[in-house]
């Protein structure tokens, strides 16, 4: 190579170099004697599209809204999630599952658990979802809605089965009430975890809900064995059914498609 090529080559504007340096971070290897070059391109973090923004206003708004107008009615609910004599106290009213609010709450729930699960898999599997991500998020949306729903049915079905409709009543409307609780837990985490970036927040809203789990699992047994006539066989295989098992079924389907 004679002089001039190589002056030619050294000349590189300072320009060039820095925009060379913005877009990519250059990698440098020796392989048979020739020096060779690989370009890493810098992927940036995709923020939140604009409508995890509007969805998190209007829930804030929802519960501003609730706080205002059910003031009685939401201390009732959060009152029997902790207190199983509540309870009673609500299904002698009759009106808790009459009322349009709660299932409001109950679907807020649903809405925290669903982008927690949606924000956490696109970061960590980002190449999981084969929609936009709208799509993808109404996709684990209406998959925690359908579970719930199934549930619902469930114990309403198994309660037919074992002539026990009125435990069943009873664990159904706690399981109710627990949603709401659970949802009102959660969504301050989901709202630091959106805007904090921060993946303690995810790990508090697991054990948040794990507390939940154990709790409304140690109601189950205080409603099973206050009626005489469920025995302990039936309990259990009941509990199993609703509780345990979905659980096993999620994680392997999660191993599956993820």
């Amino acid at each position: 190579m004679n002089r001039a090529d190589s002056l030619n080559i050294s000349l590189i504007s300072v320009e060039d170099t820095v925009a060379v340096q913005k877009q990519s971070t250059p990698r440098f290897f020796r392989q048979k004697g020739e020096i060779q070059m690989n370009e890493i391109i810098r992927v940036e973090p995709i923020s939140n599209p604009i409508w995890v923004h509007l969805s998190l206003l209007f829930w804030v708004f929802a519960i501003v809204f609730a706080r205002q107008s059910y003031t009685l009615r939401l201390k009732q609910i959060i009152t029997a999630t902790l207190n199983a004599q509540q309870v009673k106290q609500l299904l002698r009213e009759g009106s808790i599952l009459k009322q349009g609010f709660p299932v409001v709450f109950m679907l807020m729930n649903y809405f925290t658990i669903a982008l927690f699960l949606f924000i956490f898999i696109n970061e960590q599997f980002p190449n999981s979802f084969y929609f936009s991500l709208g799509q993808g998020f109404l996709l684990l949306f209406g998959g925690v809605i359908m579970y719930n729903g199934l549930k619902f049915v469930a114990i309403w079905l198994i309660g037919f089965l074992f002539d026990n409709q009125s435990v069943s009543l009873w664990y159904l409307i706690d399981y109710f009430l627990f949603q709401i609780s659970e949802g009102f837990a959660l969504f301050p985490l989901l709202i630091l975890f959106v805007y904090a970036k921060y993946s303690i927040f995810l790990y508090l809203a697991l054990i948040v809900l794990l507390l939940f789990w154990l709790f409304r699992l140690k109601r189950a047994l205080v409603i099973g064995l206050a009626d005489t006539n469920f025995s302990s066989s039936y309990l259990f295989l009941y509990l199993c059914t609703l509780e345990v098992i979905p659980f096993i079924l999620l994680y392997k389907l999660g191993l599956e498609f993820i």
